[in-house]
């Protein structure tokens, strides 16, 4: 598929483009032997429309939902902390090192994690327990929702037509699709602010749904750090273009500015108190903490050992990357593909183009309509979004607020392309789907490529902890190597995979077991972190091993059972067993 997207979809993409909004080219080829019967045809195919729509969103529904809790082979590192903090707040009301409800998690201690995923898992383990389940299943059900969501915004700016061409590309989206099933923290912040989009919108003519935005806005930062770059952009240029044309007043923005500053003060109270070195504060129940290692303060390129302008200028590059293909990472795209297709950048840019054009013309002509202030909206979102990438830079999953408004303006060309030659736009719905099939195909049955995902999300780890939790055993040995990083990925792992809560994890109470009763242990006497490079284990104690694959040969076959992981293992002394 990488060939062909590559090779044959890519140009002809490019050939169609040209083709339909050259107007000489289009008038030539209409008027070609039988293209305009074609034309006739296709145009035929508007009351097939809630059918088109009908099928998108089951395949779209289908994709996301197919083995979810199996696919991708394992649990992402990001995942497993979150779902151990968020377990500590649904217990005791902290997270794993004792915090009262923080506004940003310590969590890896040198390297901090967003809040507001954790939060949104506590009532799905309240009502279901903790597990593989209830950490994916909020994502999942959050990226769902954004399907008829997009729709419905892109129908209030430009009717159903555009909103089904929307809907294809979100549907389709190997990025939407990946993350859906990721459980990553940080891919929440997109769906976020996609919400506070919509409601923005609306709130033209509507003001609960204006202030209601806020509060989506607001909680965009908990969400991921970095929408402290796209959230502020947004509204600033917003309130300045709604003030502008009158469809709010300087007494909306006031309550507006109150209603997110209400929200979002505290976590930027926690980027102040810790830019400027000051003591952890505390508002009720809510913990605005100071951390002492922050990795995250160096992501920004401002913050860079290099001069902020050649850091800003290494960075130029990428954002061209992220703003055509996102990133081949296979955890967020697959073998052949980033995390859009190949051939889809000619049509975001396109759309971009014809957007900006459209609201122009509008605007020049004094015309009110939808549109002029929803491609306004959609350009200032894609702007802000452009800012965030040069300002992070790295890493795609800081920079993926820019694949809503890029789907959006994406749909524009194709309902351009569907006014203006519906052959071309036949073609470029024939392609996504064809992609959208091959992507189905790899990552349902390329074993290859599970694996590789698997072994970045330590695949085989949380299922031999599983596995293993109600064994009969005295101790509980779990590969940690020789940094405190992996010590504290690892003990997050016991923590979500064995259900311990910080009380439990600060020794206030014995651990229970699988049944809830207490089993007489204490965190530290029952789990050992050890890298096994000077270990030698005893045959005769009760005890259970977690290691990896490579580590098996320290451990006798004839005195020890051992079955496979992925790329872990477990190991229990024959004698206990029998």
């Amino acid at each position: 598929m990488g060939m062909i997207s590559r090779f044959v979809f890519l140009p002809l993409t490019i050939c169609l483009l040209v083709i339909t909004f050259n107007e000489k080219l289009r008038r030539r080829v209409i008027a070609m032997k039988g293209i305009a019967a074609l034309e006739n045809r296709l145009g035929g195919l508007e009351r097939l429309y809630w059918l088109a729509f009908a099928l998108i969103m089951a395949a779209g529904v289908f994709t996301r939902c197919y083995r979810f809790l199996e696919l991708p082979l394992g649990v992402n590192q990001d995942g497993t902390l979150a779902a151990a903090e968020a377990y500590c707040l649904a217990m005791d009301g902290t997270d794993q090192y004792g915090r009262s409800w923080p506004t940003y998690f310590e969590a890896w201690k040198f390297s901090q994690m967003s809040t507001l995923y954790s939060c949104l898992m506590i009532p799905f383990i309240k009502v279901l327990g903790l597990s593989k389940l209830t950490l994916r299943l909020p994502m999942l059900l959050v990226s769902l929702a954004m399907l008829p969501l997009i729709w419905d915004f892109a129908r209030r700016i430009a009717g159903k037509e555009f909103a089904l061409c929307v809907l294809l590309i979100a549907a389709t989206s190997p990025w939407q699709i990946l993350q859906s099933r990721w459980a990553l923290e940080a891919n929440l912040m997109p769906h976020v602010l996609l919400t506070g989009m919509y409601l923005l919108y609306l709130g033209r003519e509507k003001r609960w749904a204006l202030y209601l935005s806020m509060v989506f806005f607001a909680l965009t930062p908990y969400a991921y750090g970095v929408a402290c770059f796209v959230t502020p952009v947004i509204l600033v240029c917003a309130a300045a273009f709604y003030l502008a044309r009158r469809k709010a007043n300087v007494p909306d923005v006031i309550v507006c500015v109150l209603i997110f500053a209400g929200i979002a003060g505290p976590y930027f109270y926690t980027m102040l108190i810790n830019a400027l070195g000051l003591e952890t504060a505390q508002m009720g129940p809510i913990t605005m903490p100071f951390f002492e290692k922050s990795l995250r303060s160096n992501d920004m390129a401002f913050t860079q050992d290099n001069p902020y302008f050649q850091m800003l200028w290494n960075l130029l590059p990428h954002l061209g990357t992220w703003l055509c293909l996102g990133t081949p990472a296979p955890y967020s795209a697959l073998p052949w593909t980033h995390s859009v297709y190949l051939f889809m950048p000619p049509v975001f840019l396109v759309g971009i183009y014809s957007m900006w054009s459209k609201r122009r013309a509008l605007a020049l002509r004094g015309e009110e309509c939808p549109l002029r202030d929803g491609g306004m909206l959609l350009l200032i979102w894609l702007g802000a979004a452009m800012f965030c990438g040069l300002m992070i830079g790295g890493v795609i999953n800081r920079n993926n607020a820019v694949f809503y408004p890029l789907m959006m303006l994406g749909g524009w060309t194709l309902y351009q392309m569907g006014k203006r030659l519906r052959t071309a736009l036949a073609l470029v719905v024939a392609m996504l789907v064809v992609s959208f099939g091959g992507l189905n195909v790899t990552y349902f049955t390329d074993e290859a490529y599970q694996k590789t995902v698997g072994d970045s999300f330590h695949q085989g780890l949380y299922q031999a902890l599983v596995d293993t939790w109600g064994w009969d055993y005295d101790r509980y040995y779990v590969l940690c190597l020789d940094d405190n990083a992996h010590k504290t990925f690892m003990t997050g792992s016991v923590m979500f995979a064995h259900q311990i809560d910080y009380s439990e994890r600060n020794e206030d109470r014995e651990l229970d077991g699988p049944d809830g009763e207490p089993t007489g242990w204490y965190f530290t006497e029952r789990y050992i972190f050890t890298d096994y490079r000077d270990f030698e284990p005893d045959p005769m104690e009760c005890a259970v091993y977690i290691i990896a694959q490579d580590q098996k040969n320290l451990f006798d076959p004839q005195d020890y059972l051992i079955k496979d992981y992925g790329i872990f293992a477990t190991v229990y002394p024959r004698y206990w067993a029998e």
